[in-house]
């Protein structure tokens, strides 16, 4: 008994499982041998096996180009999200620092007001009091 012959035929239906592009292309490359075996026209089945195999790759870069895709994105929004870290620190901190040098400004006003003030009244002398005659 050859080999082709204990391969179930085609037309068996019930037990062939074509549930992914890997088991139909499996399935149409027996097919094609039934086929050639028989000296039958192969001519379909060799442009459904380049369309399933071309099918199959082509799913299979997809899959390769999103996760890529995907990956960049991802990469790319973990980078904005640390630069608005960033420039949020740094606003802050700028914020922080005005803040900072108003209220020690406004402090040394108040403290030079007090300064001025005292000097102002230690150089002025009290009225003179002068005798008229």
């Amino acid at each position: 008994m050859s080999e082709l012959q204990q391969i179930k035929l085609w037309d068996d239906w019930d037990d062939i499982n074509l549930s992914t592009p890997e088991r139909r292309i499996e399935r149409l490359e027996i097919l094609l041998c039934q086929k050639v075996h028989k000296g039958e026209d192969i001519s379909e089945c060799l442009q459904v096996l380049e369309y399933l195999k071309n099918r199959t790759t082509q799913q299979k870069l997809e899959s390769v180009f999103f996760r890529r895709v995907q990956s960049q994105l991802t990469s790319n929004l973990w980078q904005i999200i640390g630069q608005a870290t960033l420039i949020s620190l740094v606003a802050i901190s700028c914020c922080f620092a005005m803040y900072k040098i108003a209220t020690s400004s406004i402090s040394n006003n108040s403290s030079s007001e007090l300064f001025l003030g005292k000097e102002l009244s230690k150089n002025t002398s009290p009225p003179s009091k002068k005798h008229h005659r």
